[in-house]
């Protein structure tokens, strides 16, 4: 009998059993730090190893393709001889662009079509409510492409959306626009991140299809399930419905993604929706000390909506977890800054530091003490490299000449840069476009030949189409990076980056090169669009040693040996509009938001909080975060940085003192989300945080609120007043008392 292969024996016991549980369904309940890849990785090999499968009938679905590409490596260490390629190993997206490509026809679409990112929705959702005569001061295209998007996300078509969809009163118009925008898609051969997954959802519905993919599938194996959507839950139905041999990877702890459309619910169901299934935990713990493992586990303890488990580590308690107090934010920037400077002394590669935040806006003070101090830093979650915009322009003008359909490419390579072509000759572009059922530059063809046009603007017509139908013809004889250099230099688009004075046009050229030689590495144009839609933004790397500074929802799945927490508050921390727009599923969304911060520590975890915080030259009077409380008392240590006679509104900052018998004040609540501070009189002229949360949002992800004229709305200061105005997310506001005001919508709740 041959004995096990060597790479089982790397295993711990349960892993050895989610690796070897290979039929039927599995949950596999894969803690932070617990060796979840090395889990699928290794099942995969032994799926192969066993003769249950071929390379091209195992799926493996991860969501972002550096994780894709680590596994494939890792698979190929692992059984060098067996294994060549993972055809069906990618995201979400990336597997459904490939499906649809092999039945686009199905559909009503050529294979070629082009994947549109966000700025193109939009800027195909403007040309529609431009052409359907629709004001975009009342119906903000970001809102109708946020709308279209979680419908996409929840696997409905246009006809799918009935009463039950409409969140808002203009909800009924924007399913009209999805319509409109759907089938104006579909002229133009273009789908959108939502299609990917939607359009294969629709393949699926074809009998013949479903079978050939469910069939083929005998083997599915799904990475961070907890952050999976419904159409991603249905696709996944799907193609499991034959075989049912799928594995679902994941940590309902750490499911912190809904406002992406994640349902957290997906993972909780999965054993309800599978009666066979076999459930596996993994507990043991591979990154950290027992003491943060510990203090996570106390405090995810107090969510209901969970599965269970208990991390522990064999690498010892460690150092208790240092809560800090602090005068005010200000202090709390320094205190960051000098324990950094304190650890490098013997850990002197940054790289292994960072710090996590709840809200963007609490980088700015943190950022100035770190330059203070000198301390190197990058910040995580800047604009990527694809969707800069001169690079946008660029892939523009390229994808214009693959595909003369491409309607929001052709908008934007006419209009950058300027040609004496205006808002109305380009207003009459659209209306033939509409009038005859054309593409743009269809229609472009058609004026350019006419005397509709004024003589310049018809001039710069054609030479731009001259331009565009040139490099067409190279397409079967030159490289596409060789085209794209033309293109830009007979474009006039690098003339002008060159006689642009701004500071920023030299390193603009400089990314557009960079861009250039990018291409070299792509076999055809195709593939290289396609990488460039669904490049994820963890996929950008930096070997520079810094300190990392970034949210905590952009730190996960990412691990230092010293972490910081800073500005656990009430109200920043769990974040009050969270609380308020979701009670306590949002309490319990930010708990594990929470526990996915402390999780990120492997050796040294810094949580701090301050009795103030500086917000717009406005101070505000800070209570500690109910999180701290619900951490297990005998693995914190508590610091205090607050001497007896020390104004707590004086931002000086001297060498903290250590002592352990300090106690942090508790909150006190007021129902289920208010609260009021024992620190200070409720006279007190300081704003308090929900004061400041109705004058900023401080939320990660932004997102417009939709008003109207007419409409009744509240203001936290100036009370109730009457929209009068609506500019974007400018609104003129009468208030009762106050008189006509400007402000920015986020600041106002509709009555």
């Amino acid at each position: 009998m041959s004995s096990a292969p060597q790479y089982l024996t790397l295993l711990n016991p349960k892993q050895l059993e989610a690796v070897k549980s290979i039929e039927g369904p599995n949950l596999v309940l894969a803690g932070a730090g617990t060796g979840k890849t090395r889990v699928l990785t290794t099942r995969v090999a032994y799926i192969l190893d066993q003769n249950a499968a071929q390379p091209s009938q195992i799926l493996c679905v991860t969501f972002t393709n550096k994780a894709a590409r680590e596994m494939g490596e890792r698979i190929q260490s692992l059984i060098p001889n067996r294994f060549d390629k993972m055809p069906w190993m990618g995201t979400f997206h990336s597997l459904g662009a490939k499906i649809i490509r092999n039945h686009a026809e199905a559909i009503g679409l050529k294979s070629s079509f082009t994947i549109l990112d966000k700025d193109d929705q939009i800027a195909l959702i403007k040309q529609i409510l431009k052409s359907e005569s629709l004001d975009q001061s009342q119906i903000s295209p970001k809102y109708v492409q946020a709308k279209i998007d979680s419908w996409k996300n929840k696997a409905l078509n246009p006809n799918d959306i009935n009463s039950q969809h409409l969140d808002s009163f203009i909800d009924d118009k924007v399913a009209n626009i999805y319509k409109i925008y759907q089938s104006r898609l579909f002229n133009i051969n273009c789908l959108d991140f939502g299609d990917l997954l939607l359009q294969c959802i629709n393949l699926f519905k074809i009998e013949d299809i479903h079978k050939r993919y469910s069939n083929n599938f005998k083997f599915i194996l799904v990475d961070e399930y907890q952050d999976t959507n419904a159409a991603q839950y249905i696709w996944l139905k799907m193609l499991a419905s034959h075989h049912r041999n799928i594995c679902c990877v994941g940590d309902d702890d750490q499911s912190i993604y809904s406002w992406r459309g994640a349902q957290a619910d997906n993972m909780l169901k999965f054993e309800k929706e599978n009666p066979s299934t076999k459930t596996i935990k993994l507990e043991q713990n591979y990154r950290s000390t027992n003491n943060i493992l510990k203090s996570a586990s106390s405090l995810i303890s107090h969510n209901e909506m969970r599965l269970g488990k208990e991390l522990y580590s064999k690498q010892g308690d460690g150092n208790k977890i240092n809560i800090h107090l602090t005068n005010s934010s200000g202090d709390e920037a320094s205190l960051i800054a000098k324990e950094i400077l304190k650890y490098s002394k013997d850990q002197p590669n940054f790289d292994e530091m960072a710090v996590l935040v709840r809200a963007t806006f609490q980088t700015r003070e943190i950022e100035e003490s770190l330059i203070k101090y000198s301390v190197p830093y990058r910040i995580i979650g800047g604009i990527r490299f694809y969707e800069r915009a001169e690079i946008k322009d660029s892939i523009s003008y390229l994808r214009l000449v693959y595909e003369k359909q491409d309607d929001v490419a052709f908008e934007r390579a006419l209009l950058v840069p300027k040609r004496g072509i205006g808002d109305k000759s380009f207003g009459k572009i659209i209306s033939l476009a509409k009038d005859k059922s054309l593409s743009l530059f269809k229609a472009a063809q058609a004026l350019a030949g006419s005397d509709e046009l004024p003589k310049k603007a018809k001039a710069s017509l054609e030479v731009f189409i001259h331009l565009i139908e040139r490099c067409t013809l190279m397409t079967s004889s030159k490289k596409f990076n060789d085209i794209l250099k033309i293109l830009l230099d007979e474009s006039g688009y690098m003339e002008m980056l060159k006689n642009d004075k701004n500071i920023n046009a030299l390193s603009k050229i400089e990314n557009i090169k960079e861009l250039i030689l990018a291409m070299d590495d792509y076999a055809s144009i195709e593939e290289f669009l396609e990488h460039i839609s669904l490049v994820s933004a963890v996929d950008t790397t930096s070997n520079d040693t810094k300190v990392s500074l970034m949210t905590l929802h952009a730190a996960k799945g990412l691990e230092y040996e010293f972490v910081f927490l800073p500005g656990w508050e009430e109200g920043l921390f769990p974040h009050q509009r969270t609380i308020d727009e979701s009670g306590t599923k949002g309490i319990e969304e930010e708990r594990r938001l929470a526990y996915v911060g402390i999780t990120r520590a492997k050796k040294i975890l810094n949580i701090s909080t301050s009795l103030t915080r500086r917000f717009q030259n406005n101070w505000m009077p800070s209570l500690q975060s109910r999180f701290i409380d619900e951490l297990d008392e005998d693995f914190i240590k508590n610091i205090n940085h607050i001497s007896e006679h020390t104004d707590p509104f004086n931002n000086n900052f001297d060498e903290y003192n250590q002592d352990d018998s300090f106690v942090m004040k508790k909150p006190k609540f007021i129902g289920s989300n208010k609260y009021i501070s024992s620190n200070y009189d409720k006279s007190s002229s300081f704003k308090t945080v929900m004061e400041i949360e109705a004058e900023e949002n401080v939320r990660d992800i932004n997102e417009d609120i939709m008003l109207s004229i007419g409409q009744k709305v509240e203001h936290e200061k100036f009370g109730i007043g009457t929209v009068k105005h609506v500019d974007g997310t400018k609104v003129h506001v009468d208030f009762d008392a106050h008189g006509v005001k400007k402000l920015i919508s986020n600041f106002l709740n509709p009555c």
